[in-house]
């Protein structure tokens, strides 16, 4: 099993992601935390071991023009792809939500604005082990009776990215089955 980076080096460098992309938008941008958080890797992409975690954070940007944000994501796009990100989603013009992946370390990120004028910068780690190294429980133990082999089990993508186009077109009052 690989070491990775440590959490708290994780936690540092969604924060500085999350920085360093904003400086492509104009300086009345303000960064607000909207979420923070640190979560299972239950489906890693390298088939690895539980007990490694994801971090992200996701922050509010407020101080915008919103007439302008098709502006800002043009302009934290371009900062993204100088930067070695890829672009994995681009789901303009339709809905306002863009997702990246950093080619050299896998880190996530994300921009997505809606029609309340909220504008909203994320990033997120890949799997890391919270010390840097695989925990004492992850390491297997050799096994006294040999097992024969085992069917590669199937290799699923990483968290996909959120779209919910049609969450807001749903009927909610329909009536329906109730539970």
């Amino acid at each position: 099993m690989k070491p990775t980076i440590t959490e708290q080096q994780a936690k540092d460098k969604v924060e500085l992601y999350v920085e360093t992309a904003l400086s492509a938008l104009p300086a009345t941008a303000r960064r607000k935390p909207f979420t923070r958080n640190r979560s299972e890797c239950t489906d890693p992409t390298d088939q690895g071991p539980q007990g490694r975690f994801e971090i992200s954070a996701t922050y509010e940007v407020t101080g915008l023009d919103t007439t302008k944000f098709a502006e800002y994501f043009d302009a934290l796009v371009a900062w993204w792809t100088a930067h070695d990100f890829e672009v994995l989603t681009d789901s303009r013009p339709k809905d306002q939500y863009v997702f990246v992946r950093n080619n050299a370390d896998a880190f996530d990120m994300s921009v997505q604005a809606n029609d309340l004028g909220k504008f909203y910068v994320g990033a997120t780690s890949p799997c890391v082990w919270p010390n840097g190294t695989p925990e004492a429980q992850a390491v297997e133990e050799p096994s006294a009776v040999t097992p024969g082999p085992e069917p590669a089990p199937v290799r699923k993508p990483r968290r996909a990215p959120v779209e919910d186009d049609d969450f807001a077109q749903t009927n909610w009052t329909d009536g329906g089955t109730s539970f």
